[in-house]
């Protein structure tokens, strides 16, 4: 059969393979170099003017550094405040908010051809195009592409060109606002460091404020050009026959360029676009979901706190979303999707025609919000509540403004995952889980790709956390989501980015070795793997912890925040609990629903990913504070009026009031000058009252203290001892030499690794990067003791005897009230430790050591909700990798028989390495905030020996009574120390006495109608969980309440259809609630109790 050509008999042609070495360098000269003048570069504009004669430009400078809106600013624009703007001028200084008005005249020839006209402004900062009634338009993002550690153009931020309307075109005149922003897309780091503190002596250079006329094919030619580049670098090389198509095609179009005149560049610039179809093909292609092998998705992670403010994160949720809004106008293709309920309210209080937009592009299933959580929250160190909230707040607000609720978690960034993270999301309506995180291992390469993981109870989900190049269960599936667009400090998807995907969808026509592209949304990826995987089944598993290696230094970093946190947590469980128990009992109470609402959106908020784990600024650290401040005094002003309607305040009995309705008793701290003439009492630390007291059922009463175990100290030459009928602690030449079980007559202190002595170690502190955020191993083996300088005796009795203790070191002081309590008989013994630290070390990490004589391959740290065991050895590397870790509440380790727990409320670094436990106290990194927890700290934790394992210990119990303080208030004279209603817990037998009642509150549609003051509901949800890991009976009793007329297991959203099936146990005897309750282990349960 013949053909187009014949093949010759004679030849003189020279046709060779390219050269790899010089062709592949050559490319780099096509759209930058030394040729500038003659490259592709050169003829991207048709015409370019800077005349300012034809952009006139008025800016005002805000006096300030906070946000100042549009209707404030316009009318400042007319005035004397404001100045002419030209190119060149600068714009500062650091945070500056400024708002420029644009005039452009636009002179005739820009209209003799279609091609588009642009605004081009490039203020080397952020900025906002917004018309001339202030809606916002798109972001700008000034100055050169962010630098990364990859090839040049990796990472591709700036966007700097506006489209002027072709009907401003042809009228001539165009007028715009700017609202400019004096920070970089990632804030301002010193000297161009990004994790670095701000320079707040910053300006930036308004490098162009430019009319041009595009040229639109050698922009189309660029994009081309890029691509082939892309396919060049292809990890197989050679090997590749994309990869030596491109390389040849790249040069061919090298070759036939030419800018000698219109003319030639225009027909060279078509040659060169039809020589790129050859590899990257044309058209856009809608391939059927089972060829798809990349499902791409336009996405923009805004960190909400981090190198810039709260304040700078609604400005850049407005630049990047709105950029967004533009281009679906551009490439009817283009999906994005965001999350956190958060910046979606930002955006409807701040910017309300922006938000409509948006909602509309929900509407066409465009814009896709995800997630269903209040924002991308720590998982760590929120309480397990906090972590319900982030989903109760969050879905509720996508079912109110999108009418659905999210199947689909979103953290592509946090710094781990707590372990009942997937029993809580499923009870929040979630199926699927994303995040991008565990990549960042920095000892093991985590197995899998997509996944199924288990939590502590069973629960299971499936999970997603890589890409198509990097597969690691290609048995399972061969397909992978992409997430594009710039993120962090915001921006999303460019115009480039989506042209680039409009090629590699062309491409994979042609190439089978180019994976078929498509956008779409999370969710039909996700379901479409959910089919192929058979509902999952043929995934791999991942059961319990996913511990993430990196980032160990966020367990300690900014000590004040998280004692914020924990602070506010346990008083809004107070205030929930006491509150509900006012509102039901009296009519002229109304429970403060929206107050808490707001304020549990501010708790929330701090949650975020790098606010809580202190990885931010100083700026951002100090609103951080600010709020818990304000949140904090804000919840006990309403705590104190719930207790009023409770137990009214006058001269009578003191009453102790505990959120946590423990049986307990034990030594109270009484405010200054409040006492008991009746009653022994004690001068405590910080001019508190110390006195004795009982509490069951949520209320207690002060007493006398048991006889038998007056506590004591003594001093004998260079050695002190605390001790009482339990427990004996001896201090000898400056360090913790003894700690002696009285009752099982042992000795625990023994030479452990790093020290021989219990006390306090100092690390130096200096890992490989992202100070706040790292612990490297190697610091370990850089510690040393530090030496108590002074000790002396000052309490010796009747209910606490206390030793303090003084070291100093390098500009730092730490002074420890160490102490033992009379303890009543059966109680666990504790020794408290008060710590008083005036801190201002650099790259130091300071640490409470204990040598132990316990032996234990592992030990046992708690977590939200639940337990984790964790190795002591260091057999793998997988166990290497844990030489830092998380836990809530204390760290325990325990052989046959015996054990020690350490115990604190508001640190969450431990480590047990072979015998010896640690707690991490403080750190002082440098960066991004160089003064990391300078300055003075109050905290507390307790050393609690026990016989039994921990399971059997009843430590677990101890220790929550030992980190949630008491409400103490002097109750009128004619009011008994009762509470209306009581909720006890009565297990069937010793070994189910491990279920906690955690939450007491109202439900959230107890409100008022919006069109009457009639309450819609009337109901109480109860929060309990299994709290030791095994399977338990328990009957739950309320006493004071009237029958309710229903009863509902919930999910956390309270909904009853999951449980539809399940039916509450329950009765009425002699006027209590009886409700039945079976939980499985780290069982998590939400009762609803609908009142009459």
């Amino acid at each position: 059969m013949s053909g187009q050509y014949t093949y010759p008999r004679l030849t003189e042609e020279v046709e060779h393979n390219l050269l790899p070495g010089i062709s592949l360098k050559r490319l780099d000269l096509f759209l930058e170099g030394p040729y500038n003048e003659y490259d592709l570069s050169s003829v991207l504009d048709r015409i370019r003017l800077d005349d300012e004669q034809i952009v006139n430009m008025t800016i005002w400078s805000a006096p300030g550094i906070e946000k100042v809106t549009f209707d404030e600013a316009t009318p400042k624009l007319k005035g004397d405040e404001a100045k002419p703007l030209k190119k060149g001028d600068l714009i500062g200084g650091s945070w500056g908010q400024h708002w420029v008005k644009v005039e452009i005249n636009i002179p005739s020839r820009f209209r003799e051809s279609d091609e588009p006209v642009v605004f081009e402004f490039d203020p080397g900062c952020e900025a906002l195009i917004c018309d001339i009634t202030g809606h916002p338009l798109h972001g700008i993002t000034g100055g050169p592409n962010s630098t990364i550690n990859a090839y040049p153009g990796y990472v591709e931020d700036r966007r700097i060109k506006h489209i002027i309307p072709r009907e401003a075109v042809n009228q001539g005149k165009y007028e715009c606002y700017i609202e400019v922003a004096c920070n970089g897309i990632f804030g301002i780091g010193i000297n161009g460091y990004r994790h670095h503190e701000p320079d707040m002596n910053m300006k930036y250079h308004l490098a162009r404020a430019d009319l041009v006329q595009i040229r639109s094919a050698a922009h189309a030619l660029k994009v081309d050009f890029q691509i082939l580049k892309q396919f060049v670098r292809s990890p197989q090389g050679d090997k590749s026959p994309v990869s030596r198509k491109a390389l040849k095609a790249a040069n061919e179009i090298m070759n036939v360029f030419r800018n000698d005149n219109d003319r030639l560049i225009d027909e060279t610039i078509v040659q060169g676009r039809e020589i790129a179809k050859n590899v990257i093909g044309e058209g856009l292609n809608d391939f059927e979901d089972d060829e798809t092998k990349v499902w791409a998705i336009g996405h923009c992670h805004i960190d909400t706190g981090w190198l810039w403010r709260y304040i700078h994160t609604q400005q850049k949720i407005a630049r990047s979303w709105s950029t967004q809004i533009d281009l679906m106008t551009r490439y009817p293709e283009h999906q994005f999707t965001a999350s956190s309920a958060q910046q979606f309210q930002w955006l409807e209080k701040l910017y309300p025609t922006l938000y409509e937009r948006v909602i509309q592009a929900v509407k066409d299933d465009k814009f896709h919000p995800i997630g269903g959580s209040w924002l991308e929250h720590d998982c760590i160190l929120p309480s397990g509540e906090s972590l319900i909230r982030q989903y109760l707040y969050g879905q509720r607000f996508f079912q109110e403004k999108f009418g659905w609720k999210s199947n689909i978690a979103w953290l592509p960034d946090t710094f781990g995952y707590a372990s009942q993270l997937p029993q809580i999301l499923r009870l929040a309506g979630i199926e699927y889980f994303f995040t991008q995180k565990l990549s960042w291992n920095n000892i093991n390469v985590f197995p899998h790709s997509t996944f199924n993981w288990s939590g502590l109870d069973g629960t299971n989900f499936s999970e997603l956390q890589q890409g198509i190049s990097q597969n690691k269960n290609l048995e399972s599936t061969d397909q992978c989501l992409l997430l594009f667009g710039n993120g962090d400090g915001g921006g999303g998807p460019t115009s480039l980015m989506l042209e680039k995907l409009r090629r590699l969808n062309s491409a994979s026509v042609k190439s089978p070795e180019v994976p078929k592209t498509k956008i779409s949304k999370v969710e039909r990826f996700f379901e479409h793997l959910k089919e192929k995987t058979q509902g999952g089944k043929t995934l791999s598993n991942w059961k319990g912890e996913l511990y993430f290696e990196l980032h160990r230094g966020i367990f300690t970093s900014q000590a004040q925040i998280k004692n914020g946190n924990q602070t506010i947590e346990k008083l809004l469980r107070d205030l929930e609990y006491f509150g509900t128990l006012a509102s039901l009992t009296c009519d002229t109470y109304a429970y403060p629903k929206s107050q808490l609402d707001e304020i549990w959106q501010d708790v929330l908020l701090n949650q975020f990913h790098d606010v809580l784990p202190g990885t931010s600024i100083k700026m951002v650290n100090d609103d951080a504070k600010e709020i818990y401040e304000r949140r904090i005094a804000q919840t006990h002003i309403l705590l104190d009026q719930a207790l009023d309607v409770l137990l009214p305040q006058g001269d009578g009995e003191v009453t102790i009031l505990d959120g946590t309705r423990l049986n307990r008793s034990g030594v109270v701290e009484l405010p200054p000058g409040l006492k008991e003439d009746k009653i022994t009492t004690q001068p405590g630390l910080d001019d508190k009252v110390l006195a004795y007291y009982t509490s069951s059922s949520g209320i207690g009463t002060l007493s006398n203290p048991p006889d038998s175990a007056t506590p004591s100290a003594k001093h004998e030459n260079s050695t002190y001892t605390l001790s009482n009928d339990m427990i004996r602690l001896t201090i000898s030449h400056g360090r913790i030499t003894s700690l002696y079980d009285l009752m099982s007559e042992r000795e625990l202190i023994v030479s452990g690794i790093g020290t021989s002595t219990a006390g306090l170690m100092l690390y130096e502190d200096y890992p490989l990067s992202y100070d706040a955020w790292e612990a490297e191993v190697y610091h370990l083996k850089m510690g040393r003791e530090v030496m108590f300088d002074r000790v002396e005796i000052v309490a010796n009795g009747p209910l606490r005897s206390t030793i303090r203790t003084e070291s100093v070191f390098g500009e730092s002081k730490v002074v420890l009230y160490i102490s033992v309590d009379t303890t009543a008989q059966g109680d666990i013994p504790s020794i408290r430790v008060d710590a008083r630290v005036d801190w201002h070390e650099t790259h130091k990490f300071l640490k409470f050591a204990l040598p132990l004589d316990i032996h234990s391959s592992t030990a046992t740290y708690g977590t939200q909700f639940g337990l984790i065991e964790r190795p002591t050895h260091r057999n793998t590397q997988i166990d290497q990798a844990k030489f830092e870790v998380p836990a809530h509440t204390f760290a325990d380790v325990s052989e046959a028989g015996y054990g020690l727990s350490v115990v604190s409320d508001d640190k969450y670094g431990y480590i047990v390495e072979g015998n010896t436990m640690r707690i991490s106290l403080l750190r002082s990194a440098t960066a991004p905030d160089p003064t990391q927890d300078r300055g003075h700290h109050k905290f507390t934790f307790h050393v609690l020996p026990h016989r039994e394992r921990l399971i059997e210990s009843g430590v677990y119990e101890k220790a929550l009574g030992l980190i949630n303080p008491l409400r103490v208030r002097r109750i009128d004279q004619e009011t008994k120390p009762t509470l209306p209603i009581t909720f006890t817990l009565h297990p069937y037998h010793a070994s189910s006495d491990g279920v906690v009642l955690e939450t007491i509150k109202r439900g959230e549609d107890d409100s008022a109608n919006s069109d009457s003051s009639v309450i819609k509901h009337k109901t109480i949800i109860l929060r309990l969980y299994e709290s030791l890991g095994g399977r338990s009976k328990t009957t739950l009793k309320i006493t004071g309440l009237s029958k309710p007329s229903s009863l509902k297991w919930l999910n956390i959203l309270e909904e009853a259809e999951m449980f539809e099936d399940q039916p509450v146990k329950w009765r009425m005897t002699d006027g209590v609630v009886e409700i039945d309750m079976d939980f499985r282990c780290f069982e998590i349960k939400t009762l609803g109790i609908l009142l009459e």
